[in-house]
């Protein structure tokens, strides 16, 4: 008949301090536990970043994500597998509670390798996006004040970066990248100081253009009342991985 107590009790703690040693044990098993989660998880949440990088799958918020699920899940594991190992010493053989703990563990550590199995095949690679790049060159003096914008079929397209040089000489020039995600383009380049428009171009470029080897050659405005003199832009198309 087999013995119905799970743990093991040393003779010596039969004694009148016997009565320690279920908080003892306890004490054992949680810090096994809370040791195990925080070793496997942050070993399961960086190798999930990892991983995903080595794939090169999913934009930085699904692999943020990602990691952020095998990171619990990892815990999980780790916690269950802490638990197994304290109880190979302190626990009976044919107990219950060690079996139960070997069994989460195993469980545990399949869901992991489930989750990275998932990711790799249902995750689709980071997408590629065009960008309108321009360069403008101006005669004069005073254009710190300037605004570029590009100008789509339903809403304007504001520029991501705009950066406006001045040399040792005097002269002026910027360089503008715009993001196109309107499936209707861009229509127009488009240059402002303060609340007027001094300079348009038209472009007419499609939402999903090629990308360009080469800069255009150098354009002048529309011929309209107001045009600014001595503007000139050019632009190219590049592709570009968005994470």
């Amino acid at each position: 008949m087999s013995d119905p107590r799970p743990f093991r009790i040393p003779a010596r703690s039969r004694s009148s301090g016997s009565r320690h040693h279920p908080v003892l044990v306890l004490a054992a098993l949680l810090g096994a536990a809370l040791a195990g989660a925080a070793l496997v998880g942050l070993a399961s949440r960086h190798g999930a970043l990892a991983f995903a990088g080595w794939l090169d799958l999913g934009r930085t918020g699904d692999r943020v994500a990602f990691a952020a699920m095998m990171g619990g899940m990892g815990a999980a594991a780790g916690a269950a597998l802490g638990l197994w190992l304290s109880l190979l010493r302190l626990a009976r053989p044919a107990s219950l509670c060690r079996g139960g703990a070997a069994a989460a563990a195993v469980l545990a550590f399949l869901s992991v390798a489930v989750g990275y199995m998932a990711f790799a095949l249902t995750t689709p690679p980071p997408p590629i996006h065009p960008f309108l790049l321009v360069q403008l060159r101006f005669d004069g003096e005073g254009w710190g004040d300037l605004t570029v914008e590009g100008v789509g079929a339903r809403a304007a397209v504001t520029a991501e970066d705009l950066a406006v040089r001045v040399d040792e000489n005097g002269a002026a020039s910027a360089e503008v990248v715009f993001p196109m995600g309107e499936p209707s383009g861009i229509r127009a380049v488009v240059l402002r100081r303060g609340d007027g428009e001094v300079a348009r171009f038209s472009l007419d470029l499609p939402g999903d253009p090629p990308a360009t080897a080469r800069y255009s050659h150098w354009l002048t405005p529309d011929r309209r009342p107001g045009a600014a003199r001595g503007v000139e832009m050019r632009f190219r198309i590049e592709r570009r991985i968005v994470r």
